[in-house]
């Protein structure tokens, strides 16, 4: 069993199983999209959605999907709800759809998500694989936002610009992005090379702090541990 399978066989954490940070899963809308903190919250919530949905109709159509067509059958799941999605941000939400681009369309084929139906979904009841696959969308949610939060921040010096794209059209008559240009502090943290060493930074000091608090947490076990001296009482029979 290779590393990849043993990670997705544990119980999902948003921090010590993280498909993003951990699993290294769905990677390219992460690094793609992650230029502004609202890029990534609309395809966090987008992925989430379909990774619920799927897994839960997987764990549903177990009984009936033929196991060797298993992954053909998977494929077909996740691109009937990202359609959908698709449908709907185009009429509720479409100038956030135009930023996110070609990137909605492609959730279809996201790894991360045909991971969980393959290891959990198929194999679990569905309210345990709602669970597990809610855990594992917002862990991926949290991931693309904090690198997105990092790079606006870094490459613009704003947090949260354009926020009125996360609100429905029919809810406001002027949604589209704001045409103030906001000053370039360091633009190449919007290029993807500054992606590739920003997610770097993050998934080596994570992998730091797990290794530092998991030093402590043993050296406390260690220092906690006593040895109790066995008392003999009684005549030794020769």
């Amino acid at each position: 069993m290779s590393k990849l399978e043993c990670q997705a066989e544990e119980s999902q954490s948003l921090w010590q199983n993280n498909p993003v940070l951990v699993q290294l899963l769905g990677l390219s809308p992460v690094l793609a999209v992650s230029t502004s903190l609202v890029n990534g919250i609309g395809l966090g919530i987008a992925t989430f959605i379909v990774m619920l949905l799927s897994c839960i109709s997987a764990s549903l159509l177990k009984a009936q999907l033929n196991s060797a067509w298993r992954f053909t059958w998977f494929l077909l799941i996740m691109a009937s709800y990202t359609t959908a999605l698709d449908i709907l941000m185009q009429w509720l939400y479409f100038p956030l759809y135009k930023q996110l681009g070609i990137y909605i369309p492609l959730i279809c084929c996201n790894i991360a998500i045909l991971v969980r139906m393959e290891v959990r979904a198929c194999n679990s009841h569905w309210k345990l694989a709602a669970t597990d696959a809610a855990k594992s969308g917002v862990a991926y949610l949290l991931a693309i936002v904090l690198l997105a939060g990092l790079r606006e921040l870094i490459g613009q010096g704003t947090l949260f610009s354009d926020w009125q794209l996360l609100i429905p059209s029919t809810l406001l008559t002027d949604i589209s992005p704001s045409e103030i240009q906001h000053d370039q502090l360091f633009g190449f943290a919007k290029l993807q090379p500054m992606a590739f060493i920003l997610l770097g930074i993050i998934v080596a000091l994570k992998n730091f702090t797990d290794s530092y608090f998991a030093k402590e947490t043993d050296t406390q076990l260690g220092n906690g541990a006593t040895v109790q001296r066995a008392r003999v009482t009684g005549r030794l029979k020769k």
